[in-house]
Order: C-alpha cells, then structure tokens, then sequence
C-alpha cells in the first residue's frame, strides 16, 4: 500500500503523544542508484556517490546492511511506483525533458533492487513525500501543524535554517563532497543515541548517511522524517525544476507550496 501526507503526519502526531518511535525513510533515486551499484559492481558510478555523499569504501556493504535493517524497522519507506502507475505526477528532469534512460530501467526495477537488499517493508510512501508534507492543501493537515508547539531538531549542513526555526535544535553535518562519514558521522550517532527522546521529532537532511540516523533514531525511541532538499528550499525558494509544473510557492507563507493546476489533478493521492 502507499500511504500519503496524511497517513504519515497522523501517525506521527500519534506516536508523538504516546511517546512511540517512528521513522520515515527515503532512498529515492539516489538511494536506488547506490543498491544497483553494490549489487551489480558498476565501480565508475559507485565510485562518484561515494565521494559525493562522503561515504566509506570500506564499510559500504555494512551501511548497505544498516539500509534494510533500518528499512524493515521503518513505519514508511518510499517506492518509485507512484511514478508509473498513473497516481501521482511523471519523475521528469524538467518539464519536457525525462530522466535518462539508464536511472528510469533502475527506478523501474525498484522491486528487484528493494528485495535484494532486504528492504521487505510494504508501508509505502512517495519518494517525494518530504516536498508533499509543505504543501497547503485546504482541510488538511500538512508539516507546519505538526511542528507547531513541538521541540524539533534538525540533523542537517544547513545550519543557518535555526534563523527561520530559532526554536529548533541544530546538529550540524558537513555537506555533500566533505567526506561526512569521516567528519560528521560518529558525533551524529553519538548525539542520537543519548538525546533521540528529548525531542518531539527530528527532521534530518543528510543524504545517503542519513538513513542511518533516521534508523537510530527510531531505534533509541525517537522519531523522524526524512525531509530533505525542502532545508534548502526553506532558505533560498529555490523549487525543483521537475516541480515547476505541478507546484508553485504559497502566497501568504513562503515556506510552504501550493499545487497548480496540473498538480491538483494528482491531490486525493498527496
């Protein structure tokens, strides 16, 4: 099944009332990507991700490992189906060019790749559900009503989102091509295992390494949604081209989106 913004937030709201863990994990693209070239010893491609996400070599096949213990432990983790089954919008590059063909057979293959990886989770969510959890759609629930008067902290390399958030607590990682798991990675799994419960929720925007917190935070009682590049467009308004056609920034909160009229047509299944 694939749940929606709404499955997530309320279970969320709930498991924060009754002090329950819960975690939201998203592997996306990338995260498929990363498992085909693991499984399949693509070493050019494995070898840029690597890099990029600050990863390391010698301890790949354990972070894989971690993925589908954390994955099986989540309450939801994402699938690339709402891409091709009609439901949701198409996963483009921008609007009239798709995605290449090489990540679109991987995307295709997600059931494949998820079972070789021992992902066997069925809670499924939309990969791009952390952009859904902002959008202001007129009786329901979105992000903002579930921060609303809760302790939040952020794992993220955007430490100057605190100036829009001053309440949040901030744990701050080194970004993408800073070799995170060298310099980030041990205080992050440390802060989590001695602080995971004295917060609401967390948000964590840490890319690859960055389903592991979230697993740790779940697993030390906490809970987390995994929520992104929407840090990022929080500070700079910067939308995605693949979502120029189907959302657009709200009026009167420009922190939050409001669909198109091409995105309306998709918004019983957000």
């Amino acid at each position: 099944m694939i749940y929606t913004v709404d499955d997530i937030l309320n279970k969320l709201d709930n498991c924060i009332e009754y002090k329950l863990p819960f975690s939201h994990i998203r592997f996306g693209d990338g995260g498929i990507k990363l498992i085909d070239c693991l499984l399949y010893d693509d070493r050019k491609l494995l070898a840029t991700i690597v890099k990029k996400e600050g990863l390391p070599q010698e301890y790949l096949i354990e972070i894989f490992d971690l993925w589908g213990y954390y994955a099986r432990q989540a309450d939801f983790i994402d699938t690339p189906e709402v891409y091709y089954n009609g439901t949701f919008w198409p996963r483009i590059k921008k609007p009239g060019k798709p995605i290449n063909i090489e990540t679109d057979l991987k995307m295709r293959s997600w059931k494949d790749l998820y079972s070789r990886a021992e992902f066997d989770n069925e809670n499924y969510c939309n990969p791009e559900s952390n952009c859904l959890m902002i959008i202001k759609i007129p009786g329901k629930k979105n992000l903002f009503d579930v921060i609303k008067n809760r302790k939040v902290c952020c794992i993220t390399a955007k430490p100057e989102i605190k100036s829009l958030f001053p309440k949040w607590d901030i744990v701050e990682i080194v970004g993408q091509w800073k070799n995170q798991y060298k310099n980030s990675f041990k205080e992050v799994v440390d802060i989590i295992k001695y602080t995971a419960t004295e917060y609401d929720f967390w948000l964590v925007a840490a890319g690859e390494l960055g389903r592991i917190y979230s697993g740790l935070i779940k697993e030390h009682g906490g809970r987390c949604l995994d929520i992104g590049f929407v840090i990022e467009f929080w500070l700079t308004g910067y939308i995605h081209p693949r979502f120029h056609v189907f959302v657009n920034k709200a009026l009167n909160n420009n922190l939050e989106l409001v669909l198109t009229n091409e995105g309306k047509k998709y918004e019983g299944n957000i």
